[in-house]
């Protein structure tokens, strides 16, 4: 099996239309007509990924996010881009971004694999934006609440909340990574759930919301945090639909360390 014939197949799981002259679901390096016999799977490809992935004797690695820090990945032509696309040159794997096709699949691949390792209890609801979508809980949580629940099951190390720690509801917008809407979704919403806000704006909606008494609060996971289950999900989907070849996720850890 090629690289190319995996690509178009777990492209074919979108239930949503890709314009693919739009899409940012390309190959950054290496050749799509490659025989793929180990694939590598994992949030970024960053250094230590690719590294463990040749280690592991990977042929293909794919990834969710930009590889140069750019949503088309245009950034190549910066110092570490340029450093970057040598090391990828170098280690001979085929990458490829699984990112629009992965959001349009139904349910969004990434909305279920986070939803499924973090275990609330309640329903999915399809959300009015692309990548956006929504949870109902069976019964009242506070934000403090969810936001422990996230850490300790999908296994994070920093959750913060913005608003009221203490707000209490069932309505949360799954507003996973950075997929804009999240003025009205947090309107709309007693939580939101996201990867990463703008401090000075969202951060301080929802501060404003808490002072003025209203029960909101938004409850920011990190970017990786907050999309990389999906990603797991995608290798035990990929193990059922390829049974031939060897899957492995490899953990590209959270992008910032912390001071105790």
């Amino acid at each position: 099996m090629k690289c190319n014939d995996v690509i178009n197949e777990i492209k074919s799981w979108a239930s949503v239309e890709i314009d693919p002259t739009k899409t940012c679901d390309t190959i950054k390096c290496g050749d799509g007509e490659k025989e793929v016999s180990k694939i590598a799977i994992s949030m970024f490809a960053t250094p230590d990924v690719v590294n463990d992935a040749v280690n592991w004797g990977a042929d293909m690695l794919i990834v969710h996010e930009p590889v140069y820090y750019e949503h088309m990945d245009k950034n190549i032509d910066s110092f570490i881009g340029e450093e970057k696309k040598k090391f990828l040159e170098k280690s001979g794997l085929t990458v490829f971004r699984f990112h629009d096709y992965a959001h349009a699949m139904n349910p969004d691949l990434i909305y279920e694999g986070e939803m499924k390792y973090l275990g609330l209890s309640g329903k999915c609801v399809k959300g009015k934006y692309f990548a956006v979508n929504n949870f109902i809980l069976d019964n009242k949580m506070t934000a403090k609440e969810i936001a422990k629940t996230i850490q300790k099951n999908l296994q994070l190390k920093h959750v913060r909340i913005a608003g009221n720690p203490d707000a209490e509801g069932t309505k949360i917008s799954c507003c996973f990574g950075t997929p804009g809407h999240l003025e009205s979704e947090l309107f709309e919403n007693d939580f939101l759930l996201t990867g990463e806000i703008c401090e000075w704006c969202i951060g301080e909606m929802a501060r404003d919301y808490a002072q003025l008494g209203y029960n909101k609060a938004v409850i920011v996971m990190s970017h990786i945090g907050s999309e990389r289950a999906g990603m797991m999900l995608l290798s035990e989907k990929m193990k059922s639909a390829f049974p031939a070849l060897q899957i492995k996720y490899f953990e590209c850890g959270e992008v910032y360390n912390y001071v105790d």
